[in-house]
């Protein structure tokens, strides 16, 4: 049993990691037990189901935590985003992939991923400025 606050979101993070890996390994078996072969669709749908249950999951962690631990989450997240986007850039430009299918996938992750950091950073930036969308705010 966890005794401090830190054991037991790493107890979940764990725990979360485990379930979701087996349940990606039990779909993968099903649909080759069925014979499914659909060009990926079924697969994008059981991602994107994935992607919404750890978003919600991800929405009650952060309500979870107080103002210190968000900071550092906020901060890992950001600083984390910055040095892989920077290692998987050196790493396609070193190797030589920039022609590859996987190479044009990750780049335009990393540039959609780019263009929304800074609309919402935008969006924060202006309600910084008493600038809302949103009556009443």
């Amino acid at each position: 049993m966890p005794r401090t606050y830190s054991e037991k979101m790493t107890r979940r993070a764990v725990i979360f990691v485990v379930v979701t890996l087996v349940a990606a390994f039990i779909a993968k078996a099903l649909m080759r037990l069925w014979g499914v072969n659909d060009g990926g669709w079924i697969a994008f749908g059981l991602m994107l189901s994935a992607f919404a249950v750890f978003f919600v999951l991800a929405v009650k962690f952060w309500q979870s935590l107080d103002d210190m631990q968000r900071q550092g989450q906020a901060w890992s997240w950001y600083w984390g985003s910055i040095v892989s986007t920077a290692i998987i850039g050196c790493w396609i430009a070193g190797a030589g992939l920039g022609k590859s299918d996987f190479t044009k996938g990750v780049g335009t992750l990393l540039i959609l991923q780019l263009g929304c950091s800074l609309l919402l950073q935008g969006f924060w930036w202006l309600k910084g400025r008493s600038f809302s969308f949103w009556s009443g705010e």
